[in-house]
């Protein structure tokens, strides 16, 4: 459902109308821009319910509910709203380790080159258990370690990690972050059994997922990239270089003709491999794509 396309971050009904007829695959609400929340408030915090509710009333697709890091209770309210996606943000405050005691985790697994049983032991500290939840969730990575422990957590759905606010994010760390994880993927590709067994002791994950990597040749999961996304060449970039799909920045609905752009972000993730029709939406949006006409 999420390959190869692109979820958006929407504020107001009317925007997610707009992702919603572009063709994304969903909407995530914020009850305000991230800059306008830490004004106001001085924090980030999770998503209302009244803001959810507000958009699923106006869509169709998919919504998508953010909450803290740990935070279960948010997570319960969220899948009783009935979104679809829960993302267990890392930008927005995290409840204090304090109420959030660390939990040993022992995971089994057998592994399938000796027949051996076994586990992981994992300590993962201030993390929401997902086994529990009916609805999937989606959590950041900064690196193919993270990425996995998150998938063995339970996640559905792995994106690059924020480092900063989304309203300031620059896409240069996006990319950053894409390319280590597909650095270090290829090195799992390459490498062999011996290479497996030292990454399940630096990883602290199931060597069978290691070998479901190793398999397919990416992520076991949706792939998204996020953080200062809203160029069309970019999302084409980022495409190629193995991401499944983009989480398109609200920085979107600053530009010219937002219809335009999110059509042109549509085709760049369906065509990322057409050189001639990548020319086409540079040439519409003159390069980078900061200020697209209005006539297209």
């Amino acid at each position: 459902m999420f390959r190869g396309r692109m979820m958006v971050t929407v504020v107001t009904p009317s925007q997610a109308i707009a992702a919603e007829e572009a063709g994304a695959c969903a909407v995530i609400p914020l009850d305000a821009p991230n800059m306008v929340l830490k004004t106001k408030e001085g924090a980030l915090r999770a998503t209302s319910i009244a803001a959810v509710n507000m958009i699923m009333d106006r869509v169709l697709i998919p919504v998508v509910g953010r909450v803290r890091v740990g935070h279960i209770i948010e997570a319960k309210a969220m899948e009783a709203a009935k979104v679809s996606c829960i993302d267990e943000h890392e930008l927005i405050n995290p409840i204090t380790t304090a109420y959030v005691p660390e939990t040993t985790q022992h995971i089994a697994f057998k592994d399938s080159h000796n027949g051996a049983y076994g586990y992981v032991h994992k300590v993962a500290s201030a993390r929401i258990y997902k086994q529990p939840f009916r609805v999937p969730f989606m959590c950041g990575a900064s690196d193919l370690g993270e990425a996995l422990t998150r998938i063995q957590e339970g996640a559905s759905v792995i994106r690059t990690a924020y480092p900063a606010d989304e309203d300031t994010h620059e896409v240069a760390k996006t990319f950053e972050t894409v390319r280590k994880i597909a650095d270090a993927i290829r090195q799992i590709v390459e490498g062999d059994d011996a290479k497996l067994y030292g990454l399940q002791t630096t990883y602290g994950v199931s060597i069978e997922l290691l070998r479901m990597v190793k398999r397919q040749k990416r992520l076991p999961v949706p792939f998204f990239a996020a953080g200062g996304v809203f160029m069309p060449v970019d999302v084409a970039m980022l495409r190629s270089m193995g991401c499944d799909g983009v989480i398109v920045s609200m920085r979107v609905f600053k530009t010219l003709s937002v219809e335009i752009r999110l059509n042109d972000i549509m085709t760049a993730l369906a065509h990322y491999d057409n050189p001639n029709v990548l020319a086409e939406i540079v040439e519409r949006s003159g390069g980078y794509g900061a200020k697209p006409t209005a006539n297209g």
